[in-house]
């Protein structure tokens, strides 16, 4: 018969993690300046990460905590507040609101992030108390193919702590021109189109980069590798000119040309801070704007189809030509639908 091996940071035994909470939340009660986490997990003799996954479990259960810097050193400690037993007061309009915010998150399933404003929004407004129930199926937002990160939970809370403590993080990336190792000082998180992405230092690169969270593999945070915040970085400037995620160093004057039939679309949103639209002759509407990265504009343009037509730049125009044409041949040599022989 073989025996079984406990895994690392998990000890054998029964009830071992109800017990673990139970001294967890008495050590925390005692220290009224909070603990370093790597204490408490020698204390208890598990990992760190077993620990902040007992910690999120008492949040869970509505203990509130908070970090803190105490002599130097990153702790955690119980949340100390004047909290009133006051129960907050909503509006009917107010849980409306907070019932439609809800469901736009809904697309960060699987994250801490989606963990913790469940909590936060059932407290404000318990779901079937009074209206609650029926007004959370008055607003429906329909995401347009959001990310799966229910796989990565674990490495998620890794995410989170270096962002939240300024820890520096370690981990593999699978994309962008050179994938492989990385060290990244995290100094955000962006959610655009429904995707979660860490904004911060490149250490290796000594410059701000953009990484993609499920191409982030193996994720370690290292606690003992703190780093102080650069306060000239601004993460939004990192996007200013952007036509989306990607930013650049150059400027590209852009000019493109949509049909009547889709003119109404182009009208209807703010695509760009630079945007500015002139009537054309034929019903048409031209649109002009300044970005920093084309390759954005490349797919967008794209999703237009015939509607839209690139007058500038002519770098621009002729990628937009190259791939008319790679996806027109395509379709030559693809079998016609009405020549093809019927299925058995």
């Amino acid at each position: 018969m073989v025996t079984r091996r406990p895994s690392p940071g998990r000890p054998a035994g029964q009830y071992t993690q109800a017990v673990r909470l139970f001294q967890l939340y008495h050590l925390l009660e005692s220290a009224t300046d909070g603990v370093k986490i790597d204490d408490i997990a020698r204390e208890l003799g598990v990992t760190a990460r077993s620990i902040r996954r007992d910690l999120k479990a008492l949040e869970v259960a509505q203990l509130e905590l908070e970090n803190v810097e105490i002599h130097d050193e990153r702790r955690v400690r119980i949340k100390r507040t004047g909290r009133t037993t006051e129960p907050i007061r909503l509006t009917r309009f107010q849980k409306f609101s907070l019932n439609a915010v809800r469901r736009v998150f809904d697309v960060l399933v699987g994250t801490p992030f989606h963990d913790d404003l469940s909590q936060v929004f059932t407290k404000l407004a318990p779901v079937g108390e009074d209206e609650g129930a029926a007004l959370g199926d008055r607003f429906v937002y329909i995401p347009e193919a959001p990310k799966n990160y229910r796989r990565q939970k674990d490495q998620l809370y890794d995410i989170y702590d270096g962002v939240l403590r300024s820890l520096t993080l370690q981990f593999n990336y699978e994309g962008g021109t050179a994938p492989g190792g990385r060290k990244v000082e995290p100094y955000a998180l962006v959610l655009y189109r429904n995707g979660l992405y860490v904004v911060g230092r490149d250490v290796q690169k000594d410059a701000p980069r953009t990484f993609a969270v499920e191409r982030m593999k193996r994720v370690r945070t290292l606690t003992t590798q703190p780093f102080k915040r650069d306060p000239s970085f601004d993460v939004s400037h990192m996007f200013d000119g952007a036509f989306g995620l990607m930013g650049g160093t150059e400027r590209y004057r852009v000019v493109v040309d949509f049909s009547p039939r889709v003119v109404r679309w182009i009208q209807e949103r703010d695509w760009h801070p630079s945007q500015q639209f002139q009537s054309l002759p034929d019903g048409g509407i031209r649109m002009e704007l300044e970005v920093t990265n084309l390759q954005e504009i490349v797919t967008w343009v794209l999703s237009w189809g015939a509607a839209a037509v690139v007058r500038e730049p002519p770098v621009l125009v002729q990628r937009l030509r190259e791939e008319h044409l790679r996806a027109s041949q395509q379709y030559d040599s693809a079998p016609s639908a009405l020549g093809a022989a019927p299925s058995a």
